[in-house]
């Protein structure tokens, strides 16, 4: 197996959680677009003019609305699909962390005998409008539980389009 030539400064356990959140995340965005898509070519929803879009925000604020439009007369299942964009909106920022951010080791506020105990913390640079720079501390087992999160919100997504989206007939000839 090749060896990275700038091995970044974090373990196996770290980048196993990385890669667990990044996945998770694009198996739900891709379920979002073909959602979002579904019920943007329903005829109801066609005159608005929504398109599949590029940044998530505005991506998420197509499917609301589409699903307001298309699923108007069916609020129980209107209402559970916002609950499902809200959701992933709500673990957004935290996935942008993980996944954006610049992972290391940092020195922690615990001591042991005396010595600063070393952690992981992903370094945040923001540079629109104005720059700033933080470090959060997280560990690997913080970024696996958000990767679960994502992987329920990926399960029940799917179980809600396969309760309430019909499937094409199928050719049995």
């Amino acid at each position: 197996m090749p060896t990275p030539t700038f091995p970044l400064m974090i373990g196996d356990q770290e980048l196993r959680a990385i890669g667990h959140v990044a996945a998770q995340w694009a198996h739900l965005e891709v379920q979002i677009d073909a959602i979002t898509q579904i019920l943007c070519n329903q005829p109801s929803v066609l005159e608005s003019g929504l398109r599949q879009e590029q940044s998530f925000k505005k991506r998420m604020a197509n499917l609301r609305k589409a699903a307001s439009i298309a699923l108007r007369d069916h609020e129980p299942v209107r209402v559970e699909i916002e609950q499902i964009a809200n959701e992933a909106s709500s673990l957004r920022g935290l996935r942008d962390e993980i996944v954006h951010g610049c992972w290391r080791y940092v020195e922690t506020n615990r001591e042991k005998n005396g010595i600063p105990q070393v952690g992981t913390g992903v370094d945040l640079i923001r540079q629109y409008p104005s720059f700033r720079s933080r470090t959060r501390p997280i560990t690997a087992e913080r970024a696996e539980t958000i990767a679960c999160k994502i992987s329920e919100l990926n399960f029940r997504l799917v179980m809600w389009s396969v309760a309430n989206i019909p499937t094409a007939p199928q050719n049995n000839g």
